[in-house]
Protein backbone atom coordinates (compact mmCIF):
# COMPACT_ATOMS: atom_id res chain seq x y z
CA UNK A 1 0.00 0.00 0.00
CA UNK A 2 0.98 3.14 -1.51
CA UNK A 3 3.25 5.58 2.07
CA UNK A 4 2.68 2.65 4.56
CA UNK A 5 5.11 0.85 6.10
CA UNK A 6 4.88 -3.04 6.22
CA UNK A 7 4.24 -2.84 10.08
CA UNK A 8 1.31 0.05 9.33
CA UNK A 9 0.02 -2.26 6.64
CA UNK A 10 -0.15 -5.03 9.05
CA UNK A 11 -2.10 -2.88 11.12
CA UNK A 12 -3.94 -0.87 9.25
CA UNK A 13 -5.33 -4.67 7.55
CA UNK A 14 -6.18 -5.91 11.25
CA UNK A 15 -8.58 -3.21 11.99
CA UNK A 16 -10.09 -3.52 9.06
CA UNK A 17 -10.31 -7.49 9.09
CA UNK A 18 -11.57 -6.57 12.49
CA UNK A 19 -14.52 -4.22 12.25
CA UNK A 20 -15.54 -6.54 9.24
CA UNK A 21 -16.27 -9.78 11.27
CA UNK A 22 -17.42 -8.35 14.45
CA UNK A 23 -18.90 -4.82 13.54
CA UNK A 24 -16.25 -2.65 15.35
CA UNK A 25 -12.31 -1.84 15.61
CA UNK A 26 -10.41 -3.57 17.94
CA UNK A 27 -8.57 -2.19 21.50
CA UNK A 28 -5.33 -1.22 21.67
CA UNK A 29 -4.55 -4.38 23.72
CA UNK A 30 -5.97 -6.40 20.87
CA UNK A 31 -3.99 -4.82 18.57
CA UNK A 32 -1.07 -5.16 20.88
CA UNK A 33 -1.60 -9.03 20.52
CA UNK A 34 -2.01 -9.27 17.15
CA UNK A 35 1.29 -6.93 16.60
CA UNK A 36 3.40 -8.66 18.76
CA UNK A 37 4.05 -6.12 21.00
CA UNK A 38 4.70 -5.87 24.35
CA UNK A 39 4.01 -2.24 25.35
CA UNK A 40 0.05 -0.01 24.49
CA UNK A 41 2.29 2.60 23.50
CA UNK A 42 3.69 0.93 20.51
CA UNK A 43 0.01 0.82 19.09
CA UNK A 44 -0.78 3.94 20.17
CA UNK A 45 2.65 4.97 18.04
CA UNK A 46 1.25 2.76 14.86
CA UNK A 47 -2.29 4.21 15.06
CA UNK A 48 -0.93 7.62 15.11
CA UNK A 49 1.26 6.81 12.24
CA UNK A 50 -1.89 5.69 10.64
CA UNK A 51 -4.08 8.77 11.45
CA UNK A 52 -1.17 11.18 10.03
CA UNK A 53 -1.16 9.49 7.00
CA UNK A 54 -4.81 9.61 6.90
CA UNK A 55 -5.74 5.59 6.48
CA UNK A 56 -7.76 5.99 9.48
CA UNK A 57 -9.63 8.36 11.94
CA UNK A 58 -10.81 8.64 15.55
CA UNK A 59 -13.37 10.36 16.20
CA UNK A 60 -13.11 9.88 19.72
CA UNK A 61 -9.23 10.03 20.78
CA UNK A 62 -8.00 7.72 23.29
CA UNK A 63 -11.24 5.59 23.59
CA UNK A 64 -11.38 2.34 22.84
CA UNK A 65 -12.93 0.82 19.43
CA UNK A 66 -13.19 4.34 18.03
CA UNK A 67 -10.97 3.28 15.01
CA UNK A 68 -12.65 3.54 11.61
CA UNK A 69 -11.06 4.00 8.11
CA UNK A 70 -10.87 7.09 6.46
CA UNK A 71 -12.23 8.28 2.95
CA UNK A 72 -8.41 7.48 1.75
CA UNK A 73 -8.06 3.75 3.26
CA UNK A 74 -11.53 2.77 2.38
CA UNK A 75 -11.09 4.27 -1.47
CA UNK A 76 -8.00 1.95 -1.48
CA UNK A 77 -10.16 -1.44 -0.86
CA UNK A 78 -12.69 -0.05 -3.19
CA UNK A 79 -15.40 0.35 -0.68
CA UNK A 80 -18.62 2.24 -1.40
CA UNK A 81 -18.48 5.41 0.20
CA UNK A 82 -21.94 6.17 1.80
CA UNK A 83 -23.04 9.93 1.65
CA UNK A 84 -23.23 11.61 4.89
CA UNK A 85 -24.92 10.51 7.50
CA UNK A 86 -25.86 6.82 5.24
CA UNK A 87 -25.31 3.70 6.97
CA UNK A 88 -26.77 1.64 4.66
CA UNK A 89 -27.56 -1.58 6.21
CA UNK A 90 -26.26 -0.67 9.32
CA UNK A 91 -25.51 2.30 11.72
CA UNK A 92 -23.03 3.58 14.74
CA UNK A 93 -24.14 3.02 18.38
CA UNK A 94 -22.31 4.67 21.31
CA UNK A 95 -21.16 2.68 23.80
CA UNK A 96 -20.90 3.08 27.73
CA UNK A 97 -19.54 0.49 28.77
CA UNK A 98 -20.01 -2.56 30.65
CA UNK A 99 -23.29 -3.27 32.94
CA UNK A 100 -23.54 -6.33 34.95
CA UNK A 101 -26.01 -9.22 34.49
CA UNK A 102 -25.32 -10.05 37.86
CA UNK A 103 -24.77 -8.02 41.49
CA UNK A 104 -25.16 -4.06 40.46
CA UNK A 105 -22.08 -2.33 40.33
CA UNK A 106 -20.99 1.69 39.66
CA UNK A 107 -23.71 2.95 37.36
CA UNK A 108 -22.33 3.17 33.87
CA UNK A 109 -21.36 6.39 32.23
CA UNK A 110 -17.59 5.16 30.59
CA UNK A 111 -18.31 5.96 26.95
CA UNK A 112 -15.60 3.55 25.21
CA UNK A 113 -16.52 4.39 21.25
CA UNK A 114 -18.94 2.52 19.13
CA UNK A 115 -20.16 -0.44 17.70
CA UNK A 116 -21.86 -1.28 14.21
CA UNK A 117 -24.95 -2.74 14.65
CA UNK A 118 -26.83 -4.12 11.50
CA UNK A 119 -30.55 -2.54 10.99
CA UNK A 120 -32.55 -5.88 10.89
CA UNK A 121 -31.11 -6.64 14.60
CA UNK A 122 -34.11 -3.87 15.44
CA UNK A 123 -37.89 -4.53 16.07
CA UNK A 124 -39.86 -2.40 13.69
CA UNK A 125 -41.02 -0.65 16.27
CA UNK A 126 -37.62 0.96 17.28
CA UNK A 127 -35.90 3.36 15.67
CA UNK A 128 -32.41 4.15 15.28
CA UNK A 129 -32.76 7.88 17.54
CA UNK A 130 -31.84 7.48 21.76
CA UNK A 131 -30.07 4.07 21.57
CA UNK A 132 -26.68 3.16 23.00
CA UNK A 133 -24.77 -0.32 23.77
CA UNK A 134 -23.72 -1.75 26.74
CA UNK A 135 -21.30 -5.28 27.27
CA UNK A 136 -23.06 -7.66 29.60
CA UNK A 137 -20.88 -8.47 32.22
CA UNK A 138 -22.09 -11.53 34.71
CA UNK A 139 -24.62 -14.75 33.74
CA UNK A 140 -27.82 -13.85 35.74
CA UNK A 141 -29.84 -13.10 32.32
CA UNK A 142 -27.85 -16.76 31.42
CA UNK A 143 -31.91 -18.10 30.79
CA UNK A 144 -32.48 -14.95 29.07
CA UNK A 145 -29.89 -15.86 26.38
CA UNK A 146 -27.60 -13.37 27.29
CA UNK A 147 -23.78 -14.45 28.39
CA UNK A 148 -21.13 -12.36 29.55
CA UNK A 149 -19.66 -10.09 27.27
CA UNK A 150 -22.27 -9.39 24.79
CA UNK A 151 -22.94 -6.09 23.80
CA UNK A 152 -26.83 -4.74 23.84
CA UNK A 153 -28.53 -2.28 22.74
CA UNK A 154 -30.28 0.10 24.54
CA UNK A 155 -33.52 2.22 23.71
CA UNK A 156 -33.27 5.12 26.59
CA UNK A 157 -36.43 5.32 28.24
CA UNK A 158 -38.04 5.79 31.73
CA UNK A 159 -40.39 3.28 32.23
CA UNK A 160 -41.01 -0.20 30.51
CA UNK A 161 -44.36 -2.66 30.29
CA UNK A 162 -44.20 -5.99 32.66
CA UNK A 163 -41.89 -8.82 31.21
CA UNK A 164 -39.44 -6.46 29.73
CA UNK A 165 -35.69 -6.83 29.92
CA UNK A 166 -34.10 -3.08 31.02
CA UNK A 167 -30.83 -1.72 32.10
CA UNK A 168 -32.05 -0.36 35.56
CA UNK A 169 -29.82 2.03 38.28
CA UNK A 170 -30.25 0.76 41.78
CA UNK A 171 -28.50 3.31 44.06
CA UNK A 172 -25.42 4.58 42.56
CA UNK A 173 -25.28 1.43 40.59
CA UNK A 174 -26.71 -0.04 37.20
CA UNK A 175 -27.60 -3.76 36.52
CA UNK A 176 -29.20 -5.72 33.67
CA UNK A 177 -32.96 -7.74 34.51
CA UNK A 178 -35.93 -8.48 33.68
CA UNK A 179 -38.87 -5.74 34.49
CA UNK A 180 -41.82 -7.54 36.62
CA UNK A 181 -44.70 -6.86 38.43
CA UNK A 182 -46.25 -8.46 41.42
CA UNK A 183 -49.48 -7.77 42.61
CA UNK A 184 -48.39 -7.54 46.54
CA UNK A 185 -44.98 -6.31 46.19
CA UNK A 186 -44.82 -3.68 43.17
CA UNK A 187 -42.31 -3.66 40.64
CA UNK A 188 -39.01 -5.77 41.10
CA UNK A 189 -35.70 -6.60 38.99
CA UNK A 190 -35.85 -10.45 37.97
CA UNK A 191 -32.94 -12.58 37.05
CA UNK A 192 -32.85 -15.26 34.55
CA UNK A 193 -30.50 -17.72 36.30
CA UNK A 194 -31.28 -19.10 39.91
CA UNK A 195 -28.13 -18.57 41.47
CA UNK A 196 -28.97 -14.70 41.49
CA UNK A 197 -32.01 -13.19 43.73
CA UNK A 198 -34.95 -10.58 42.83
CA UNK A 199 -34.59 -7.17 43.48
CA UNK A 200 -37.83 -5.21 44.74
CA UNK A 201 -38.37 -1.71 44.73
CA UNK A 202 -39.78 -1.54 47.92
CA UNK A 203 -36.89 -2.80 49.62
CA UNK A 204 -34.07 -1.27 47.03
CA UNK A 205 -35.35 1.95 44.75
CA UNK A 206 -34.61 1.75 41.01
CA UNK A 207 -35.02 3.27 37.93
CA UNK A 208 -35.28 2.13 34.64
CA UNK A 209 -32.50 3.72 32.42
CA UNK A 210 -33.61 1.72 28.82
CA UNK A 211 -34.68 -1.16 27.57
CA UNK A 212 -32.80 -3.72 25.90
CA UNK A 213 -33.63 -3.97 21.98
CA UNK A 214 -31.16 -5.83 20.35
CA UNK A 215 -27.75 -8.04 21.30
CA UNK A 216 -25.01 -8.62 19.28
CA UNK A 217 -22.08 -11.39 20.47
CA UNK A 218 -18.61 -12.37 18.65
CA UNK A 219 -18.22 -15.80 18.09
CA UNK A 220 -14.59 -17.39 18.44
CA UNK A 221 -13.47 -20.96 17.34
CA UNK A 222 -12.02 -22.95 19.66
CA UNK A 223 -8.31 -23.97 18.85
Amino acid sequence: MQNLTPRQLKAFEFIKSHTERVGYAPTLRELCDFMGYKAVGSAQDVIASLRKKGFITTPMKQAARSLTLSDKGKAFYGVKLAAPGDMGDSFLVPCLGKVPAGVPIEAIEDHSGYIRVSSSLLPRSVSQDNLFALQAKGLSMLHAGILDGDWLVIQQQQDAPHGTIVVAQVGDNATVKRLCLDSRRGWYLKPENPDFQEIYADDEPFAVLGRVVALQRTMFDLN
